[in-house]
């Protein structure tokens, strides 16, 4: 009977655990396919979203986007051709001076601003470093409750912490605890504490320069960091500058080539007087009517060239009444200034060698090299620490009283130690040591290479703004003779003398000549741009101050 009885007990125990285990199985069930149907429909609308639109390549039809009708060449040409020698459209025009274009930059252009968030950052960082040796609060409590089953006795307790921390430049660490503890079941007997530790590094990690050499490092890289900065600014403002002149050189070549398509409408209509009067013969009016087709792609090309160099300085100076799409027509103040310079070479490589914003990173970067030096030279020291804590201690009825009783009636406990950890071949200090090494090497080989660029770009520079010069004077003289030979070509054709393919011939010559003194002049001011960027400053006047974004003011 007290077998059956056994058994029976046994069926039921086992019967209850695999009825626990079955519902554990079904939940874990339940869990895997909700997660699997998830990820399922996860899949399903990736799939869709490549099906809708990734695997297609849509079409276009510009026709269909003209907001014109479209017309045919014939229906053009006539339109065009009386547009040539005129704008095609009265527009708005807003003069600009080279001034105004480096302003607008500084404040408006998107590059720049990118830019000037990079300080900001690295001063972040830097007061990152700072904070280190912040000190730090901490505290805890727990309370216990148990219970006794059959008896129904009950213990319960309470006990926490609060304290301070403060690491220390020297390389240790100040602390300051407060533990209690209060035992509700033993009478209300409570305890306090209080305690202060000092642990400091005797060889790795000790002393105060070591400790702080990282915020020696951040400060140097914030200084790379404002270096290139002013670097960027820099450029920005010298391509500004080019940009200016480029637009100022485009301009003018149209002016140039409305005024030969002028000509040589001129050309053909004086060719068809003379061919009426009979002093010429029929042929004539061919040459100058294919001399005047010719002008005119000319007159084309050099309206898209304006179109794309005021574009792009458009993009440059980025001002909200002049968007990108802007139907106006920029026209130049500023005029080229050309001056015959004898430069000294040497004194304005030794500027560009101080001034030169890659010099300056280098060294900043050579200086960052020797504090790595000296954190790699200390990770082979021995680590070394020494500890000393003193705390006091007392009971009493509850942990206010206790903590009292810390004045006059506590147990004192004094503890010292020195603790070691030598690391065995040290190979890890050992390969960080040759990496700070090798990377001061490069630094070092960087530099001279950045030397013997600087020098060669300066050398470059002046001889560019020499060239340029020369250019200047010998388009003069060729302006000069081109235009003689035109008025004479052409009283050569009105004497019957000459035929309209010379006279175009003639002030085709013209045009070069008129367009090679146009560029020397631009040239001229774009290669003291260059002259100026090579020494690390900007050309003008004026100086100019960068200011780091402002996180505050910028309201992300």
């Amino acid at each position: 009977m007290k077998k059956c009885r056994n058994k029976e007990l046994f069926n039921n125990y086992f019967s209850g655990i695999s009825l626990v285990c079955r519902r554990i199985v079904k939940v874990f069930a339940v869990i895997i396919i909700v997660s699997g149907c998830s990820s399922w429909r996860t899949d399903n609308i990736s799939d869709q979203t490549l099906k809708s639109g990734l695997d297609r390549i849509d079409a276009i039809k510009l026709a269909d986007k003209s907001t014109l009708p479209p017309v045919t060449v014939e229906q053009a040409t006539e339109k065009i051709i009386q547009e040539a020698a005129e704008p095609n459209q009265p527009l708005k025009t807003v003069s600009l001076s080279i001034e105004q274009v480096r302003a607008a930059a500084l404040e408006n252009n998107l590059n720049l601003k990118i830019e000037l968030l990079s300080p900001a950052i690295a001063q972040q960082s830097l007061e990152q470093e700072k904070a280190v040796f912040d000190s730090t609060v901490y505290g805890s409590t727990n309370y216990q409750r148990s219970e006794t089953v059959g008896t129904g006795a009950v213990s319960r307790s309470q006990s926490g912490e609060v304290g301070i921390e403060k690491p220390l430049p020297t390389g240790g660490e100040l602390q300051v605890d407060l533990p209690f503890s209060d035992n509700y079941s033993s009478g209300g007997i409570a305890q306090a504490s209080a305690s202060v530790s000092y642990i400091q590094s005797l060889f790795k990690g000790a002393g105060t320069r070591v400790n702080t050499q990282y915020i020696r490092i951040a400060a140097h890289q914030w200084n790379i960091t404002s270096a290139r900065t002013k670097l960027a600014a820099i450029n920005l403002l010298a391509n500004a500058d080019i940009a200016y002149w480029r637009f100022y050189a485009a301009r003018k070549e149209l002016e140039v080539r409305r005024e030969q398509y002028k000509l040589a409408q001129d050309q053909f209509h004086q060719a068809k007087k003379k061919v009426a009067a009979g002093s010429a013969a029929k042929i004539e009016i061919v040459r100058a009517e294919a001399g005047l087709a010719g002008r005119l792609e000319s007159v084309i090309n050099a309206e898209n060239a304006v179109q794309s160099y005021q574009r792009e300085l458009l993009r440059i100076i980025n001002r909200q009444d002049l968007p990108l799409e802007a139907p106006v027509e920029i026209l130049t103040q500023t005029e080229p200034n050309p001056l015959g310079l004898e430069l000294d070479e040497k004194r304005l490589v030794e500027q560009a060698l101080a001034n030169r914003m890659e010099m300056v990173e280098l060294e900043q970067r050579l200086t960052v090299d020797e504090l790595n030096l000296e954190l790699a030279r200390n990770s082979l020291l021995p680590d070394v620490t020494f500890s000393y804590t003193y705390s006091a201690s007392a009971q009493d009825s509850g942990p206010v009283d206790a903590f009292g009783d810390l004045h006059g009636n506590s147990f004192d406990d004094h503890s010292i130690g020195i603790s070691a950890s030598i690391p065995l071949g040290n190979r890890s200090a050992k390969a960080r040591l040759r990496q700070a090494k090798l990377e001061k090497l490069q630094d070092i080989s960087s530099r001279d290479k950045y030397r013997q660029i600087i020098r060669l770009e300066v050398y470059e520079a002046v001889s560019g703004l020499e060239s340029s010069w020369r250019r200047i004077l010998a388009a003069e003289q060729g302006v000069t003779a081109a235009y003689r030979d035109y008025r004479v070509e052409q009283s050569q054709f009105q004497l019957g003398k000459s035929t309209s393919t010379n006279v175009l011939y003639s002030a085709t010559g013209l045009a070069d000549a008129q367009l090679r003194k146009i560029y020397a002049f631009a040239d001229y001011e774009i290669a003291q741009i260059n002259l100026a960027r090579a020494t690390g400053a900007l050309l003008g006047q004026g100086q100019i101050q960068i200011s780091p974004a402002d996180i505050d003011a910028s309201n992300p």
